[in-house]
């Protein structure tokens, strides 16, 4: 992402949230608090509501929808079958014993702004780039909410070990598919030193395909061009296969790993879902 500008791909990714709720054929895709949520963070500014208006209201959704099906078919479900995911591995880990969790790059996500509500025992942080940070912080000075907002740049800050005693749960969704290889390498390093009891990890990843190349399948030109033109290209992935045994070298035992195709097929393939806890 460019310095001193929030995330264009969190704000589209909340805009999609909307999309689909507007749609009685897709809002059980997402959660029904989660449109009114992505509204809210998305009125910061004229141009930010501009777009959640044109994502909500009926004749320019389909504009909308004809973007998609002519850049990239099948991105916004992948977005919320990415979400739906993380939230039903989090919700059963709260019910446990873990009191605490992290939110690493969270952008414009719903999640500990909905769940924190419900569990008032529960420490929620968000950690982000300054700049989405402060976006969404703006968007929320009329709203009371109990999440714990953490500044850091992952690209070139040091992820602080977040001492606490209590059991944790860090989410890292659509983040480090944008970190230099050295950064994501020292950001598991990190979280093996964190002093807490327990620790469990949500992350997502990019596929690295045989020949080498980085995406989503079917492949879509426009988007990585328009990534790389927002200053938001892949820079890490990694092959699928080696999933688990690369997290084992790093001191993680996977609890579940879930390419798009084997579980939903009609999501996109090339992006992963890996659940897992520090041993």
């Amino acid at each position: 992402m460019k310095p001193a500008q929030a995330s264009s791909t969190a704000k589209l990714i909340a805009a999609s949230t909307i999309l689909l709720a507007s749609d009685p054929l897709t809002r059980e895709q997402v959660d029904p608090d989660a449109a009114a949520w992505c509204a809210q963070l998305l009125s910061g500014s004229r141009m930010d509501r501009a777009l959640a208006w044109s994502a909500g209201y009926r004749p320019t959704a389909h504009v909308w929808k004809w973007l998609e099906q002519h850049t990239h078919p099948g991105i916004v479900s992948h977005f919320a079958w990415r979400k739906r995911w993380i939230a039903q591995r989090c919700q059963p880990a709260l019910a446990e014993d873990f009191e605490r969790v992290v939110i690493l790059g969270a952008g414009l996500d719903t999640l500990a702004l909905r769940l924190s509500q419900i569990t008032p025992k529960v420490e929620w942080i968000e950690v982000d780039h300054p700049a989405s940070q402060r976006a969404k912080q703006a968007s929320l000075q009329n709203v009371s909410t109990s999440v714990r907002f953490l500044p850091l740049d992952l690209k070139h800050e040091t992820l602080p070990e977040l001492a606490s005693d209590k059991a944790t749960m860090l989410i890292i969704e659509g983040v480090l598919m944008y970190l230099p290889p050295a950064a994501v390498e020292h950001l598991l390093q990190t979280l093996q030193r964190w002093p807490c009891p327990r620790l469990r990890l949500v992350m997502s990843f990019m596929t690295r395909w045989p020949d080498g190349s980085t995406g989503f399948r079917p492949r879509s030109r426009w988007v990585e061009s328009w990534l790389a033109w927002r200053g938001e290209p892949f820079c890490w992935s990694m092959a699928a296969e080696s999933a688990v045994e690369w997290m084992a070298e790093r001191g993680f035992t996977t609890l579940e790993l879930a390419p798009p195709l084997t579980t939903n097929p009609s999501v996109l393939a090339g992006e992963n879902l890996l659940y897992c806890e520090r041993r």
